[in-house]
């Protein structure tokens, strides 16, 4: 069993996710361990890229202040500013972002996320 701070150091993305997702019996248990993993294994505030998969050509450049909510429908939400709008706030799905520092434990993290909810069903109804 690994310590939430020390999931990033583990070479395997399959790995990381069981670490994180250990014990957990559905998809809201699941979310809740990947809150964990935010909260306890992110260093924020980082610098970013915003990207919307609604505009392809869509490449923001957002500083990711904190986790802001989770929710059952739309997983971990972040809260961001936005660089090229004078710092506006706003939240963003976690897996729309991804860490400027691609080497950095929050970049492995986000991408961790991201690969549960695009590749092993995250978020989707039904499953879990």
């Amino acid at each position: 069993m690994y310590e939430i701070e020390d999931i990033p150091s583990i070479p395997d993305q399959g790995q990381r996710i069981e670490a994180v997702t250990v014990d957990c019996y559905d998809q809201a248990e699941e979310l809740a361990g990947f809150e964990v993993y935010f909260t306890d294994a992110m260093q924020f505030p980082f610098a970013a890229t915003w990207r919307d998969p609604d505009e392809p050509k869509h490449a923001e450049p957002i500083n990711v202040l904190g986790v802001d909510n989770v929710d059952e429908r739309r997983g971990v939400l972040l809260s961001v500013e936005r660089r090229q709008h004078g710092g506006k706030r706003r939240r963003l799905p976690a897996e729309q972002a991804r860490a400027d520092d691609e080497r950095s434990a929050n970049a492995i993290i986000l991408d961790d996320y991201r690969h549960w909810v695009n590749e092993l069903n995250g978020l989707t109804p039904g499953f879990g």
